[in-house]
């Protein structure tokens, strides 16, 4: 019989409700850490633990040679250039070429990570101050000799950065993370689990921060200024003025009450003593106070410029268990609203009001422009929904959508005098921590994940679902007691992902005509999440776990060091015929991958058909090529084509054939694979 070849499209996602005869041939039947994005599937990037030193990803190694040695280099010992006062990190000890340390003429090279600044030809190098040798040369980044030796000092250099990274101090998991102006910030109980910590991310890894302290006062008749200093007219005690807080009362009426956040407090402040400072005067309420974080909680955060100074935008921050706070970058400041048991759970701003979240479904807002006044004769207030809230989305069609567990709500207005609350449907609701806006707001229920959207009809909004396609997945999981614990969106691949208590997680792609889905599994339970941007605009993913790390997905290119495992397995497909019986004789997979990548693949016929044997070839893409006008120099292989296939020969029948193509690896690149040809030739009718 004459050879026939066909090409299928791989990108319809995993489909576990269509019967098999009609299930779209790139479609997926089972999925682990292949995501669906616009060209098909990728083998999902890995993540790494970050603390703000240099990413493991980022790692290199440099060869730098010496002669005149005196005496050996260890592994780890860090090496100080005499003259240019260059430092790194031994990566391995130093090799000897020649000569010997007894006879002070030993020669051969050194092997450097975390290399800072250039070490200088001649220049002495030194261990803790005392001279080892003399560098015979630069530095050269990357300078093995032998594609093998390359390997290993760069993997070493990823795992030698990797375990320089620490997790924040205290003990339980994470319990919020946020990006603010570019800096990671984390929040974690201390050891003892007494009180909870802000951390935030430097070029020595995670750092305390010193949230100050809180002078609370009364009559006051004249404003105090940020950054002048405060001094108590009986005590003497003075303290540095970094924010102001009316609470109620005012300056001109002498009656002003409030309180100050100071820092760098001398001595104490006594209760009714008289505090002043260049401008302000008012009556001490008591000892300043330093300002603490409950144990416990959950972070929710909004980025913010209330006011018209490009130099007043500022992190806002509430955790269900203490008061909201605002941030600055330098001070931590305590929202106070007078609820009596102060403690929002959820926090959005909208209109230019900073709207709070309590329990019983209290939804209270700020006056407008001003995140610290809560006082209704300043425009503060208080609208109840009639459940628990359970998240925000806002500016959302001009207004902002509350969610309640089976609820979701809709307010309309621009401020106390005009704000309207109405009910979209009460049919459906947010399960907590799942609502994001990709576009528009999508959202986890019991009938799987929702999205709202705009419409012509009665009401304005509409309600579909795009998780159809995996509900029987989404079922299990409800029956198995399985809760989700997160969600992100990753605006680089208009992906929703959803994160699960068993580790496991849902990445819905929404840039196509319909809902795309994959499934993956990171080995850790994703306790707290958040997409923000780094100092130069580049998307940043972050997520905390149980193990007290913070880790940046869409980096490297393992699960932290270890080996990210994937399948893929495509719908059987019966070529347009599915009543004739076919020989299958090769499977070309277009892929694009770095040279070197290593796939295994599977075939399996008739509906997996026990009788039938199956297929399995393990083989290396030839890919990661590029044209010679188009890419720099390193970046590719000359040799190798622009596009990768995976060619497997098949020696199989049946009336259809399934793929599963198989990924295990540590140190490769994702790569994706977004088309396949089969070739066959027709048998008679099965």
């Amino acid at each position: 019989m004459a050879h026939e070849t066909k090409f299928f499209s791989l990108d319809g996602g995993l489909d576990r409700i269509s019967p098999a005869i009609r299930t779209p041939a790139g479609n997926l039947i089972e999925v682990e850490n292949y995501l669906p994005i616009q060209r098909g599937y990728q083998r999902i990037p890995g993540f790494e633990r970050c603390d703000g030193r240099p990413a493991p990803s980022k790692a290199s190694y440099w060869v730098l040679r010496f002669d005149a040695a005196t005496a050996a280099i260890a592994q780890g010992d860090i090496v100080a250039g005499g003259t240019s006062a260059a430092t790194a990190e031994a990566l391995i000890g130093a090799v000897v070429a020649s000569g010997s340390y007894g006879g002070g003429d030993a020669a051969g090279y050194l092997v450097l990570f975390n290399l800072n600044g250039t070490f200088q030809d001649n220049e002495a190098l030194r261990v803790s101050g005392v001279t080892k040798c003399f560098a015979d040369g630069v530095a050269a980044n990357r300078g093995a000799d032998n594609d093998s030796d390359n390997t290993t000092w760069l993997r070493a250099a990823i795992e030698a950065t990797r375990s320089d990274i620490g997790s924040l101090s205290g003990s339980g998991p994470i319990r919020g993370v946020w990006v603010y102006n570019g800096i990671r910030y984390a929040f974690r109980d201390n050891a003892g689990a007494t009180a909870g910590q802000m951390f935030k991310s430097t070029t020595s890894g995670w750092a305390s921060v010193s949230l100050g302290y809180t002078l609370d006062f009364t009559l006051g008749s004249a404003a105090f200024a940020e950054g002048q200093t405060v001094t108590g007219g009986t005590s003497g005690a003075t303290a540095t003025v970094k924010r102001v807080i009316v609470t109620s009362g005012a300056w001109g009426t002498a009656d002003a009450a409030g309180y100050l956040v100071v820092h760098s407090p001398s001595g104490t402040f006594q209760a009714a003593e008289t505090i002043t400072s260049a401008s302000g005067s008012a009556k001490a309420s008591g000892a300043q106070a330093a300002i603490t974080l409950p144990p416990g909680g959950r972070y929710d955060f909004v980025n913010h410029n209330f006011y018209g100074s490009s130099d007043r935008f500022r992190l806002y921050g509430c955790n269900g268990v203490g008061t909201a706070f605002e941030w600055d970058g330098t001070t931590f400041t305590p929202i106070r609203t007078g609820m009596t048991t102060d403690q929002p759970n959820h926090i959005a701003v909208h209109r230019n009001h900073l709207f709070l979240a309590f329990p019983g479904g209290s939804l209270q807002f700020s006056s407008l422009g001003e995140p610290c006044q809560w006082s209704v004769l300043t425009g503060a207030g208080e609208i109840g929904i009639g459940e628990e809230i359970t998240g925000f989305i806002p500016d959302y069609a001009g207004s902002l959508i509350v969610y309640g567990r089976n609820k979701v709500c809709q307010l309309s207005g621009t401020g106390a005098d005009d704000f309207v609350l109405a009910v979209i449907t009460s049919d459906s609701g947010a399960v907590e921590w799942t609502a994001q806006k990709i576009a528009q707001p999508l959202h986890l229920d019991d009938l799987g994940v929702r999205r709202l959207s705009t419409t012509a009809a009665f009401g304005d909004f509409g309600m579909g679902g795009v998780s159809d396609m995996v509900q029987p997945w989404l079922d299990a999981k409800r029956k198995a007691g399985v809760t989700a614990t997160g969600s992100m969106r990753v605006r680089s691949q208009n992906h929703y992902r959803l994160f699960f208590s068993d580790g496991s997680g849902l990445a819905i792609y929404l840039g196509g005509k319909v809902p795309r889905c994959g499934l993956f599994n990171l080995g850790k339970v994703v306790r707290c999440a958040c997409s923000g941007e780094d100092a130069s605009g580049n998307e940043v993913l972050l997520f905390g776990s149980d193990d007290g790390f913070v880790y940046e997905m869409e980096a490297g290119t393992s699960f932290d060091g270890s080996e990210v495992s994937a399948f893929a397995r495509l719908a059987f497909n019966h070529m347009g015929s599915p009543s004739f019986n076919k020989r299958f004789h090769k499977a070309v997979l277009e892929v694009d991958a770095a040279s070197g990548t290593r796939l295994g693949m599977t075939a399996e016929y008739a509906y997996g058909d026990s009788g039938i044997s199956g297929t399995l070839r393990e083989f290396d893409v030839r890919g990661g090529g590029g044209f010679w006008s188009e890419a720099n120099w390193d970046a590719f292989l000359w040799s190798s084509p622009t596009e990768g296939t995976a060619v497997c020969e098949l020696r199989g029948s049946g009336n259809n054939i399934s793929i599963t193509v198989v990924s295990q690896a540590t140190y490769e690149d994702p790569h994706i694979f977004h088309g396949i040809t089969f070739t066959y030739s027709r048998r008679g009718l099965r």
